[in-house]
C-alpha cells in the first residue's frame, strides 16, 4: 500500500503536470487564462467600494470650523421668497470641547457667535440620569456619572441644554394658532470634528430629533413630518403605527411632533 506522504507527492506531480498542460494550451491557442486575474481584480474592487462607502459617511464631516461654510442647497437663501419663508439654513457643529447651534442665515446666531455653546459633560462626579450622558456609560442610582478605569471614555454633552435650544426654536418660529410646518423646516446640518466617535453622534442626532422627557419620564410620542400625498387624505393625517404626520395639516406641537428630524452631514466648509 502507499504511504500518505507517497500519496501527496503523487497528488503534487499530477497538479504539476496539468498546470503545465495549460500552459502549453494557452501557448498554442495564443489565449491567456484570465480567470485568476478576474479574481484579483473582483476583491479589489471590493475593497475599493468599502473603503467609498466608509468615506461618504464620515470623510466629509469636518469641524475644524473656518471662517465660512457651505450650507447644503435646501439651506441656501433664495432671493424669491419672502424672509418669513427664507431657509433657516440651522447647524450643530460637535466640537472636542463643545457644541455649537447657529445658522447659516444668521437668523439664529452665526458661526462667529453662535445661538448657544453647550459644554461638555459627564465626568465622574457629574449629575446624570441615563447611561449615554457619562463619558464611561455608567449613571449611578444616585444619578452621578461613575468612575470606571477600564471604560473607554466616549466625548458626552449637555444634550437636555442643547435640546431645550433646539425646542425653543421651534416654538418660538412654529407653534402658535393655525401654525402650520413646512416639511423642508425640519432639516438641520450635523458636522462633526474627526476625533468624534460614532456613538457621541447618535446621541446629537437623537437629541436633535424629538424632545426630550423631563428627568426620569418618559418623552412620549414623538410624530416625524412626511410629505406623503396619501396621508395628506387620512381623517387626523396621523399614521400612529409608522408615528407620521402630514405636517402642513396640522398645527405645530414640538410637544407631539418632531424638532429637527431631517439631520443631514454637512458637505464641507468652502
Amino acid at each position: 500500500m502507499l504511504s500518505a506522504q507517497r500519496v501527496r507527492a503523487k497528488q503534487r506531480a499530477a497538479v504539476s503536470r496539468r498546470e503545465a498542460q495549460i500552459e502549453d494550451e494557452e501557448l498554442e491557442s495564443g489565449e491567456i487564462n484570465l480567470i485568476p486575474y478576474l479574481d484579483i481584480v473582483t476583491n479589489l474592487m471590493l475593497f475599493i467600494l468599502a473603503s467609498v462607502a466608509a468615506n461618504v459617511i464620515f470623510g466629509q464631516i469636518n469641524t475644524t470650523l473656518p471662517d465660512q461654510g457651505a450650507p447644503p442647497p435646501s439651506q441656501v437663501n433664495q432671493p424669491d421668497k419672502p424672509p418669513d419663508e427664507q431657509p433657516l439654513g440651522l447647524a450643530v457643529a460637535v466640537t472636542r470641547d463643545e457644541i455649537l447651534v447657529f445658522s447659516f442665515s444668521g437668523l439664529e446666531g452665526t458661526l462667529q457667535a453662535p445661538k448657544a455653546r453647550i459644554p461638555r459633560w459627564g465626568r465622574p462626579g457629574e449629575e446624570c440620569d441615563a447611561n449615554y450622558q457619562c463619558e464611561t456609560n455608567k449613571c449611578s442610582k444616585q444619578q452621578v456619572c461613575e468612575l470606571d478605569p477600564k471604560a473607554d471614555v466616549t466625548p458626552v454633552f449637555k444634550y437636555r441644554d442643547l435640546n431645550k435650544v433646539l425646542e425653543e426654536i421651534a416654538t418660538r418660529r412654529w407653534v402658535g394658532p393655525g401654525k402650520k410646518r413646512k416639511l423642508e423646516t425640519f432639516q438641520a446640518v450635523l458636522m462633526a470634528d474627526p476625533s468624534i466617535p460614532y456613538g457621541t453622534l447618535i446621541s446629537v442626532i437623537s437629541t436633535m430629533r424629538c424632545k426630550m422627557g423631563e428627568k426620569g419620564k418618559d418623552a412620549g410620542e414623538c410624530l416625524m413630518p412626511t410629505g406623503d400625498e396619501v396621508l395628506k387624505t387620512a381623517k387626523d393625517f396621523v399614521d400612529p403605527v409608522n408615528k407620521l404626520y402630514a405636517p402642513d395639516k396640522v398645527d405645530y406641537d414640538p410637544n407631539h411632533h418632531a424638532l429637527f428630524s431631517d439631520v443631514v452631514f454637512s458637505t464641507g466648509f468652502r
